[in-house]
């Protein structure tokens, strides 16, 4: 395997990699799977070295995310938020085979109580109470609003107190609602004071309108409360101009 391995990651073999990659539109590396290679199982491998018990997954969409932790060896409890119809479904399907997974009642998170239209994209993964930019949808079609939905809408704080025991640690809470990231915070000031760990997108060029939570804005907020970064992920990138749209961060506070 060591051969192979320098044989197929030599020079030549990656100059005729990026050569066939733009022939063909397709890339291929071996690569020995390990935290560098794979950005699920590193967060997995700091959700086991900070001996996290419980995550809040907050935009939960089908469960790719909590999925991935079971997958990877995670042995703690996953609590998951998710306010659109169809993926809500899968989500419930999804987490049925997982005893320690839980989904809440279908409702969007944010910083009132009541009710919110969402926009749902075609691409449910685009779904987001804030309305995609027609700049984005001309780069990636399926981020199209195909429907709107009428959901609950719910501050973190108290939504959480139906699945989160008062007493439970060793907290991870994980943001990903395409924008609304920071009227999700609003709503969390009691859960994000016992947090141990967060993990949320962070926007570079935002690609909904109204997002409040820019790149600066989100580090500083980071820095003020103690988190310190351990892992940053590229999420979405503008095709055309290479452009990365998004990055996903996970930080922790430091014991």
């Amino acid at each position: 395997m060591g051969l192979l391995h320098k044989l197929l990651n030599s020079k030549k073999a990656e100059r005729f990699r990026r050569t066939l990659a733009i022939k063909s539109g397709l890339y291929f590396r071996l690569k020995r799977m390990g935290p560098s290679a794979s950005g699920d199982l590193r967060v997995a491998k700091l959700l086991q070295h900070h001996q996290i018990k419980w995550v809040i997954d907050v935009g939960a969409n089908t469960g790719q995310f909590a999925e991935s932790l079971y997958d990877f060896g995670y042995q703690g409890r996953v609590v998951s938020f998710e306010p659109v119809s169809g993926a809500y479904q899968l989500l419930l399907e999804r987490s049925g085979q997982y005893p320690a997974w839980s989904v809440a009642k279908r409702s969007a998170i944010g910083n009132f109580e009541g009710e919110i239209q969402i926009h749902v994209a075609a691409d449910s993964v685009f779904s987001s109470i804030l309305p995609i930019t027609r700049e984005h949808v001309q780069t990636k079609p399926q981020s199209r609003t195909i429907a709107t939905e009428t959901v609950p809408i719910a501050r973190l704080d108290r939504a959480v107190k139906d699945y989160l025991p008062a007493d439970a640690k060793d907290i991870l809470l994980k943001i990903d609602t395409q924008g609304y990231e920071k009227e999700v915070l609003e709503g969390a000031p009691e859960l994000l004071s016992r947090v141990k760990g967060l993990k949320l997108e962070i926007p570079l060029h935002t690609i909904y309108d109204n997002t409040k939570l820019t790149f600066y804005d989100t580090l500083e907020m980071l820095r003020k409360q103690g988190f310190s970064p351990y892992s940053i992920g590229v999420e979405g990138v503008d095709p055309a101009t290479g452009r990365v749209n998004t990055i996903d961060g996970l930080f922790f506070r430091e014991s």
